[in-house]
């Protein structure tokens, strides 16, 4: 008689759904008591340096808003942090540059010293080159949220820079000028690696490019009195021929700036030509009429025009406005541009450390371009050349005009775009 073969018992489908939830909430009952027996990761502090000016003649009205960018955006990383439940955290240390170049030599080696590895600023290219040989020796990331010259563009170095060189704004600039129909300028500069790293590339494109003529006179920026240069700019701009076709061109600070204003304000050749003026010429504390309403009168006069490397607007440069004016409601970031490339500067310099892993000067140099390449900020792009700075952006150009309300502000009129080098007026 044959053996029946033993039945396999079946697993009905509830029985075997309930044993795997069960096994699910033993394993999470097991890593919950794991959990409670660990200790809580320990918060860590990592400082990021904020050298920059906040006094002096050169930044004294422009630097603190530029601070308060930075600073907001670290604040706004440590409010995402905590919601992440990370316990990593940042902290701005300010440390005023004074705008000088012995100014950021100090302020660096007092933040070295506190143990900072990752800065933000300095503000102008004499303070960034000034620093270089000690940030590169020490191992110090420095991103310049204002620094444009030229002569600081160098390769596998520890600075980087948020906005693009000079390069394209006097590509602009000279493009401006010349559509204008101005043939002959007359220039006057600051001595240092910014003002005659700009005035050499707008002198060499105005006139190769466009066939157009200049005379320079260039000033020492420790000097206080400037009515010698001032004069020796009018002298140059009668030998040009002081007419239509002629304009003045002027690469200065604040502080340079304002003596210029008031010297020039008072002579009839210079009172009498159009005036344009480097991106560092947009400035709120030349049209602060309670302070110095002569020299406000002679900006507008003189239609003082200028470039400055502005992105479309965007839902982050909105939100960045929106959320500075909450912050800090006595100051306005518009008066100071550069506000937006201080706050894209620390973001740069917080997503650095977060993607190198840890707070180290040579892991953060090396993911800096990295996460600059897919970072779109409040300042737009900041994809990096080989030399560590900002590889493109639009220019839009300014004037000085009055609005409705008979108000001084820098009126934008046209854009040129850096994709193509055309210049296109708005409507």
């Amino acid at each position: 008689m044959a053996v029946e073969a033993p039945k396999v018992k079946k697993w009905s489908v509830p029985l075997i759904i309930a044993i795997v939830v069960i096994l699910i909430l033993a394993g999470s009952l097991g890593w919950a008591l794991l959990q409670l027996g660990a200790p809580a990761p320990q918060q860590v502090t990592y400082p990021i340096g904020l050298a920059i000016a906040t006094s002096g003649a050169t930044y004294q009205s422009d630097g603190p808003i530029r601070r308060d960018a930075a600073q907001l955006a670290i604040d706004q990383m440590n409010a995402q942090l905590a919601a992440a439940g990370s316990p990593i955290r940042f902290q701005g240390i300010p440390d005023d540059t004074q705008g000088t170049a012995d100014g950021a030599k100090a302020s660096f080696q007092r933040l070295a010293a506190a143990g900072v590895k990752v800065v933000v600023g300095p503000l102008s290219t004499g303070e960034a080159t000034a620093v270089l040989d000690f940030i590169n020796t020490n191992h110090i990331v420095a991103i310049s949220p204002s620094s444009t010259g030229v002569t600081a563009a160098v390769p596998n170095d520890f600075l980087f820079r948020a906005p693009p060189t000079d390069i394209p704004q006097a590509k602009a600039l000279s493009q401006l000028v010349s559509s204008l129909g101005y043939t002959k300028v007359g220039i006057i500069y600051r001595l240092d690696d910014y003002g005659r790293g700009f005035e050499q590339l707008f002198e060499q494109r105005f006139e190769t490019v466009y066939g157009g003529q200049t005379l320079n006179v260039s000033y020492d920026i420790s000097a206080q009195d400037l009515a010698t240069e001032v004069g020796q700019l009018s002298t140059n701009v009668q030998t040009l021929g002081a007419g239509p076709q002629t304009a003045v061109l002027v690469v200065a600070f604040e502080g340079d700036g304002i003596e210029i204003f008031n010297e020039a304000r008072l002579d009839t050749t210079l009172s009498s030509v159009r005036w344009f003026g480097s991106e560092s010429m947009r400035r709120s504390a030349f049209l602060n009429r309670t302070a110095r309403p002569n020299v406000v009168d002679f900006v507008l006069n003189a239609n003082l025009t200028g470039f400055f490397a502005s992105p479309s607007l965007n839902p982050i440069s909105t939100a960045f406005e929106q959320a500075y004016a909450a912050k800090y409601p006595s100051r306005d970031p518009k008066k100071s541009p550069y506000s937006y490339y201080s706050y894209d500067s620390a973001m740069l310099a917080m997503m650095g450390v977060l993607a190198a892993g840890k707070y180290d000067g040579d892991a953060v140099k090396a993911m800096i371009p990295f996460v600059a390449q897919s970072y779109l900020g409040a300042s737009g792009s900041k994809a990096m050349d080989a030399n560590g700075d900002a590889i493109a952006a639009d220019y839009v150009a300014w004037h000085t005009a009055l609005d409705a309300m008979s108000k001084e502000y820098f009126a934008e009129f046209a854009r040129w775009r850096f994709a193509t080098e055309t210049l296109e007026f708005y409507p």
